[in-house]
């Protein structure tokens, strides 16, 4: 399975974006572009004493946008895909998870891939079911599924040896009170 080693992590959230710069990125989270660093996927795991980092970097013909025990991307989809197109996959360690689908500032499609085998949710929840064949999301499969489905609404692959390579990393401001 091309997506086998995503069992493997506990706490994450994947965002791949077309059409949206990495800078954009960066202001519509309200991180710093002057703190920028150089991080593995590892190192940016967060706990919530520590600054938070994530990896944001091109790839292909998008950016990626890696969390590690973080979830700003889900609660911002619609705010990151302005003027493009956002796939974003939530999981946190008591295996609660997100799918969101999102183009130019409005969610059309989101689900919980470990409950659901569809959209219901967003303003065109059909809008993904051409990415949807062969996918069994469940118990058994809803991350890697998950993740295909985030490759194909995209073209842009997440893989392993990318988040396990140093990749620009942004702090990103604390979370509110």
């Amino acid at each position: 399975m091309r997506y086998g080693w995503i069992t493997r992590l506990d706490a994450y959230c994947f965002t791949t974006l077309l059409g949206v710069a990495t800078d954009a990125v960066v202001n519509r989270l309200g991180a710093d572009p002057t703190a920028m660093t150089r991080r593995t996927f590892d190192e940016c795991f967060w706990t919530v004493d520590d600054p938070q980092y994530a990896q944001l970097a091109e790839a292909g013909h998008g950016v990626i946008l890696a969390e590690h025990n973080g979830w700003r991307a889900e609660e911002e989809a619609e705010s990151l895909s302005r003027g493009g197109r956002l796939a974003c996959f939530y999981r946190n360690v008591n295996a609660v998870m997100r799918f969101v689908y999102a183009v130019d500032g409005k969610v059309l499609a989101a689900f919980d891939p470990l409950l659901d085998s569809r959209p219901e949710e967003g303003a065109e929840p059909r809008v993904l079911d051409p990415w949807l064949r062969g996918l069994p999301f469940g118990l058994h499969a809803a991350e890697p599924s998950a993740m295909t489905l985030l490759e194909r609404s995209t073209g842009v692959r997440v893989t392993r040896s990318w988040l396990s390579r140093r990749q620009p990393a942004v702090r990103l401001p604390p979370l509110p009170p």
